[in-house]
């Protein structure tokens, strides 16, 4: 029979219970703070105490073996942390082969590798880094029945971390290190490898970067396109001949991802420094010029073209007007685009057959490639813009004249008279004519110079709506000059029904 003493044992047994788990985690608690304190205040000592030694080998003033004997006292792991974070956080291009030899000859290499890769690999991979031998492409991770373990991030982090100090040490030996771990089952970890290949930017590292680039396009690689690409984009100007042979890969997708990066290395490159052929060698110039302007791969055409612009060669002008009548509407789009440098003046009439394109995106650009030639491009643009019978891209060149500002250099060449005065007037009669005379009206009534103001008050009166004539009446009772006895002109001949002739 259950009686009610044995209900009040159990009560007090759980109360006990939960007492006595209350009490171990206050002192775990407490023992975990105060644990942390002294590993603190150890690392702290520890920087204090070796700040001079780590000073000197770092500004050179030490040979390793120096640096070694000076650092012989730092075994606790409070001081092990401080004399590995005070060195990689002074690891620069000067110094990373002499911190590198310091990180193995005080054995940090050997901890994160074997964290990173287990005892026996670790000490394969130390051996083979030490002779900097290359890593060779090969795919496949380590099969293991404990992949699912080593997955997940309670063991992945750990391994990921030690990847991330062993990609910096000197390229030459980090190589092998962040090669092997792109076996690893884990993506974390191997993302944080194509990292540090990205940042090392050692040529080795190309191969392997592409092929982890193919796996995500081919395979759905769990490390991401965009990373494997913002490592291949690392890489500098001096490096893109270990890409060339990939421009024949048989992968479409792959070939388009290579010449990308390289566009966008060239686009980071020519922010610091001017880009001529001088600094690029016959390799990249040729196969740019010869073999990307025939990739089957409309894509690869089209990235292709920004590339090709940097070179500024009689050469690249062929390759840039092939690609300006490419059959693809974004090879044309993407290398009209890239015309807009005043070397390629000569492609100005390609150019101009452009606005004629039966693609409104091709149009727009073309327009808008034409404005950045200055005063040549706008007169082509202008030429262009009366004789159109393409009400489309007459709309377009429309808009890119009132979007760009180009009304204010319409109205500088009516007052400057002689042949452009004439070849803005008529620009601004074909505006009237197609309705978008918002801008010309409001320049009429601004303070700019009367003989234009007069010129554009004739050209809006080849179609005059009613509030340009309210616009001629105000002037024709307030203006007392010649642009009040123009309007008052223009107003007694269109109350006849009469109109202008029209140029041309």
């Amino acid at each position: 029979m259950f009686l009610i003493e044995d209900l009040t044992a159990m009560v007090l047994w759980l109360l006990a219970t939960v007492l006595a788990l209350n009490l171990v985690f206050l002192i775990f608690v407490f023992y975990r703070r105060a644990a942390r304190n002294r590993y603190y205040r150890a690392k702290d000592a520890a920087r204090e105490r070796y700040r001079t030694v780590l000073s000197q080998f770092t500004n050179g003033e030490i040979s390793t073996a120096q640096a070694v004997e000076g650092l012989r006292g730092a075994s606790g792991a409070a001081a092990q942390d401080a004399v590995q974070e005070r060195l990689l956080a002074s690891v620069d291009p000067s110094n990373i082969e002499h911190v590198t030899e310091l990180f193995f000859a005080l054995g940090y290499v050997h901890r994160w590798a074997r964290t990173a890769f287990g005892r026996s690999r670790a000490a394969q991979l130390e051996e083979r880094s030490r002779r900097k031998e290359k890593a060779a492409v090969s795919t496949g991770q380590r099969r293991s029945m404990w992949n699912f373990l080593h997955r997940s991030r309670l063991f992945s982090v750990p391994r990921a971390l030690a990847v991330d100090r062993l990609g910096t040490l000197a390229p030459d030996f980090s190589q092998v290190f962040v090669a092997e771990a792109l076996h690893d089952p884990s993506s974390q970890v191997r993302r944080v490898a194509v990292e540090a290949m990205g940042k090392s930017r050692h040529p080795a590292a190309i191969p392997l970067l592409l092929e982890e680039l193919r796996k995500a396009i081919d395979e759905g690689n769990d490390v991401s396109l965009r990373t494997t690409k913002s490592a291949l984009v690392c890489y500098n100007l001096e490096d893109i001949s270990h890409f060339l042979p990939f421009l024949s890969h048989p992968s479409r997708r792959v070939r388009f991802f290579v010449v990308d990066a390289i566009r966008e290395i060239f686009v980071k490159a020519s922010r610091y420094t001017a880009i001529s052929r001088t600094t690029l060698s016959q390799d990249i110039r040729s196969a740019f010029l010869t073999k990307v302007p025939s990739d089957t791969f409309a894509d690869v055409r089209a990235r292709g073209a920004a590339v090709i612009a940097n070179f500024r060669e009689p050469e690249a002008t062929d390759a840039l007007r092939k690609l300006l009548a490419d059959e693809n509407e974004f090879v044309r789009l993407h290398t009209v685009r890239v015309c807009n440098d005043p070397f390629y003046s000569d492609l100005l009439p390609d150019i101009v057959r452009c606005l004629g394109d039966n693609k409104w995106r091709v149009r727009e650009a073309a327009a808008q490639t034409l404005s950045a030639f200055g005063h040549r491009g706008a007169n082509e643009l202008y030429r262009y813009f009366i004789v159109a019978k393409d009400r489309y891209a007459a709309e377009q060149i429309t808009e890119e004249i009132q979007r760009t500002g180009m009304i204010r250099t319409l109205l500088d060449e009516l007052s400057g008279g002689g042949e452009e005065a004439g070849l803005a007037q008529d620009v601004c009669r074909k505006m009237t004519l197609m309705g978008k005379t918002t801008l010309l009206t409001q320049a009429v009534a601004a303070n700019i110079a009367p003989e234009a103001r007069i010129l554009l008050m004739e050209a809006l009166m080849e179609a005059p709506s009613q509030g340009f004539l309210n616009l001629l009446a105000t002037l024709s009772k307030k203006d007392t000059g010649p642009v009040g006895a123009k309007a008052g002109s223009l107003l007694r001949q269109s109350a006849q029904g009469g109109s202008l002739p029209s140029r041309g």
